[in-house]
């Protein structure tokens, strides 16, 4: 049965040391659309790194693809949720022993 991560892609960091990065919210095993229907589920509630105040947020959808806009006193900050595939993991030696079963 096929894994899948749920991520987010957002700013993380402060300061000049801000970066684009990302964090694998959770897994789940299964098919595609219970991953797509877990991340719906995560989405809405999900606090990010920036801003530290948010006055304003818009959630947008495009396909299983979810864009969060939220508006800081300052400037305006995104993330950007998906769902993909775990094919290996380094530190996680079953989950490209999983893949391996199903692919054989």
């Amino acid at each position: 049965m096929a894994r899948w991560a749920l991520v987010v892609e957002e700013t993380v960091g402060i300061g000049e040391n801000r970066i684009w990065g990302s964090q694998v919210l959770g897994e789940v095993e299964g098919s595609r659309e219970e991953a797509v229907e877990e991340l719906r589920r995560v989405v809405p509630t999900f606090t990010p790194q920036h801003p530290f105040n948010s006055r304003h947020r818009t959630l947008l959808r495009d396909g299983d693809t979810y864009l969060l806009i939220c508006r800081g006193s300052m400037r305006d900050y995104h993330c950007v949720f998906k769902v993909w595939e775990m094919l290996w993991d380094s530190k996680r030696p079953e989950v490209q022993a999983e893949r391996l079963a199903e692919e054989g």
